[in-house]
């Protein structure tokens, strides 16, 4: 094992095989150039050397050749090849089988798709020491490329019967182990992962449609995608402390000598508001966002959202178009003949059920109301420190460490309302107006709703507050609690967002997803690490 694979972690988690080892030497005791020319080919001229001498041939990938021969040869049962059609194709050799000393069946996996190769000596013209020295050098993991004609077995299998000797365009220098299962070792070596274990690869298929599904849902609404500002000074829009970073050519105004400070955004929601006041009335974004708080199993530094904006659009409404789009993704899901279907299935199929249960909505739990059902004691009209602390005592509920406003009653909801949506998909309601700074409120309660499946949040939605005075209002509050009761989970407050608002902020909803918890719900996931393509940060800077 050399010193690079060493650093890498190559060999110290899989053992070499000498098959694989011999190989590695052979090829890097080459020159750069020979090895380019032998193994490493540049695409274009390793096409040019197949193709050389024939007629019109041409490149094809494995989905589209199954989709224009597969019927052909079910419904065309006496023909066995056609000589007059031929392709060139690629692909990562998954298997091979020997027939005999002129034969080879060979799988190969393009696009997630597989399809039989056919490769006879007589087809090549080479005799059969020949061709079998031309083709015993290729292993499992090999990137290949061959030319040849479509074919089908005496049974039926759709094959590319070759006309000349496969071509190498990237060994593998690796044996693959025969199953990953520790989570360790998986988390340092996603990309071994990926190769061996097909779920790992399903479930990160199942992120991209999920991903495409929420798109279309919102485009087929007329809804603009957008792309707001990831670094920034300041940055608001949620509860969380910010990474802060700065830039080597920008310097504070008030001290040139000093760098000015940036952070990475924790949410981009005081962006798109912006945008609404802009005047663009039906906006989403799709992206990362970056909080510099605790990695556990359902929580990384770095996430994905998706936020949407609305105007004139009212809570009720914006409950209804949750609904829709749950069951449209879910469907999409369930139609779906990807190879990730199966994965999100019973999940999908689930969370339909209970909606359909409820009449083909989620339920519903005031936050009020829910608390006295649960309690037996109204919660106080006035949302006062004291007020709440004498409801604690009543309760004879443990104190939380940080005694704030909107830190008692959240801890209320984790104690009373959440542990009710574990088994039934919910709304909870008409949020208490201290735990939702930029939301619209009415009275003491704000026009807000999270939703809870699986007794975790996956969506946060509200009207916005559009009154300026109140949201400074609301912004100074935030402050007093960060400043009194060390509240860190209370808002940056962003003043000259305030100041776009005299404008003329519309009538708006806003609406926002976790992305990595919902592909974790609907393909059964129970860690964050699974959905991530390489992990969770610890995991990042291991590979």
């Amino acid at each position: 094992m050399s010193s690079e694979d060493a650093r890498l972690g190559f060999g110290a988690d899989f053992e070499d095989d000498s098959d694989f080892s011999g190989r590695k030497t052979q090829i890097s005791a080459l020159s750069a150039e020979e090895q380019d020319s032998k193994y490493y080919p540049c695409i274009g001229d390793a096409r040019k050397a197949l193709s050389e001498g024939t007629g019109d041939i041409r490149t094809i990938r494995v989905p589209e050749f199954r989709k224009r021969y597969a019927e052909f040869f079910k419904t065309h049962p006496d023909v066995r090849k056609i000589e007059n059609e031929s392709y060139i194709m690629g692909g990562k050799i998954k298997s091979i089988r020997k027939a005999g000393k002129g034969s080879y069946f060979i799988d190969i996996v393009q696009d997630g798709v597989r399809v039989q190769l056919m490769a006879h000596h007589k087809a090549m013209a080479l005799d059969k020491a020949e061709f079998a020295q031309r083709h015993a050098q290729l292993r499992a993991g090999d990137q290949c490329l061959c030319v040849g004609n479509p074919a089908a077995t005496r049974v039926g299998e759709l094959s590319l019967r070759l006309t000349r000797p496969v071509l190498l365009v990237a060994p593998a220098l690796h044996p693959l182990p025969p199953k990953l299962a520790d989570t360790a070792l998986i988390n340092r070596n996603r990309v071994v992962d990926y190769l061996v274990n097909q779920r790992s690869r399903n479930v990160i298929l199942a992120r991209g449609a999920i991903i495409s599904a929420l798109r279309r849902f919102l485009e087929a609404r007329g809804f603009l995608e957008v792309r707001t500002p990831i670094i920034g000074a300041g940055n608001s829009g949620a509860n969380a402390t910010p990474f802060t970073t700065s830039s080597a050519h920008l310097r504070r105004k008030d001290d040139q000598s000093k760098l000015e400070k940036l952070s990475l955004r924790v949410a981009p929601e005081l962006w798109l508001k912006r945008l609404i006041i802009g005047g663009f009335d039906k906006i989403y974004e799709i992206g990362a966002q970056f909080r510099n708080e605790g990695v556990d199993a359902t929580h990384n530094p770095e996430f994905t959202t998706c936020e949407f904006y609305q105007t004139f659009t009212s809570l009720e409404e914006l409950m209804a178009l949750t609904e829709q789009l749950f069951k449209e993704v879910c469907g999409a899901l369930v139609g779906s003949t990807g190879a990730y279907s199966d994965l999100c299935r019973p999940q999908c199929a689930s969370l339909l059920g209970a909606m359909a249960h409820c009449g083909g909505r989620f339920r519903r739990i005031d936050f009020a109301r829910g608390l006295e059902a649960q309690t037996g004691a109204p919660l106080p009209d006035n949302l006062s420190q004291k007020n709440l602390l004498e409801y604690y005592a009543k309760l004879g509920l443990p104190v939380p460490e940080v005694a704030s406003v909107p830190q008692l009653l959240d801890n209320l909801s984790a104690v009373y309302l959440e542990p009710q949506c574990a088994k039934i998909p919910t709304f909870i309601y008409n949020m208490p107006e201290a735990l939702s700074p930029l939301a619209k409120s009415a009275g003491a309660h704000s026009r807000r709703f999270e939703l809870y499946i699986g007794g975790k949040e996956v969506v946060n939605a509200y009207e916005e507050e559009n009154n300026p005075f109140k949201q400074r209002s609301k912004f100074a509050a935030e402050l007093r609690n960060k400043n009194q009761f060390n509240d860190q989970e209370s808002i940056l407050p962003d003043y000259r967002y305030t100041q776009f608002m005299e404008w003329g902020m519309p009538p708006t909803a806003g609406w926002g997803l976790g992305v990595d918890r919902l592909v974790m719900l609907l393909t059964g996931s129970d860690r964050i690490d699974s959905v991530l393509t390489f992990g969770r940060l610890p995991d990042v800077l291991k590979q």
